[in-house]
């Protein structure tokens, strides 16, 4: 191979993104890193409980980290966990945000150059989960009000987008966002999930119903402070989404992208599902 050409596949790797399921506790704690320095930098996490823990990290994001807080925190602490999520650091020194819905979501993120540079999740309704089940967020928080006219609807969703977070750093494009949505929607499909829910910051509302995404998503409810923002709930059918950015030119492509459509032009950088 030439130098020209050996420079060229170089500059492709690190051109390139990839995106994928949570299998690992450096992959959670990469994403969490990613959410956290965000809500930070929003704000979100102004006036947010904090705690200092004796654990590490990678075990509480594991599968037992929720009887782990149970047993570290003191009750009033842990009472405030289970309202609102806390700010925890750890003996380790990493410090991220984590709230009760973590152990019943799947989680998916987005790296470059093995650095992590995004994060969304679905926390799923699923009854059938031994422990620690709880019901959506857009659906039992109180602060949250759903239309008359919709809540019929959404009662039977079973998914929340949500942690919808993308790094601000050089090796964070835009794209990253697109990507992350792209890996939800193919897991979806592929696990029979056709709708979501999401109580999102308003600014995010716009960008996803913007000229980007031409999305057209229905706002389900009023809007309300949130974690910190402006939020409003929205209804996502998949496949609807996709159809009404398919009806832009400017957008076109982009529906191919997130219909799982291999190869589509403008979209070489992802790697994924």
């Amino acid at each position: 191979m030439e130098i020209s050409e050996k420079n060229e596949t170089s500059e492709k790797e690190k051109n390139e993104i990839y995106f994928g399921v949570v299998e690992t506790p450096e992959e959670d704690i990469g994403r969490l890193e990613v959410v956290t320095d965000r809500y930070m930098r929003e704000g979100y996490l102004q006036g947010m409980p904090f705690a200092n823990v004796n654990l590490k990290a990678e075990d509480v994001v594991g599968n037992n980290g929720f009887n782990l807080l149970y047993h570290a925190l003191d009750d009033e602490i842990f009472e405030k966990f289970m309202e609102d999520g806390l700010l925890l650091r750890f003996v380790d020194n990493k410090q991220i945000y984590l709230d009760k819905y973590h152990w019943q979501s799947i989680r998916f993120f987005a790296k470059n150059n093995n650095e992590s540079v995004g994060s969304v999740r679905l926390i799923i309704d699923n009854h059938s989960i031994e422990n620690n089940h709880f019901p959506l967020p857009t659906l039992s928080d109180k602060d949250i009000h759903i239309d008359s006219q919709w809540q019929e609807k959404v009662k039977s969703i079973k998914a929340e987008l949500s942690q919808f977070a993308k790094a601000k750093d050089p090796n964070a494009p835009a794209t990253v966002s697109i990507g992350l949505l792209r890996v939800a929607a193919q897991y979806s499909r592929l696990h029979g999930i056709e709708e979501w829910l999401a109580t999102t910051d308003n600014s995010v509302v716009r960008l996803l119903n913007g000229f980007l995404f031409n999305f057209d998503l229905p706002k389900i409810g009023p809007s309300v402070k949130y974690l910190g923002s402006e939020s409003t709930p929205v209804y996502i059918n998949i496949e609807d989404c996709i159809k009404n950015a398919e009806k832009k030119e400017s957008t076109r492509n982009m529906s191919l992208f997130l219909k799982g459509v291999n190869n589509v032009p403008g979209f070489e950088w992802y790697k994924g599902m």
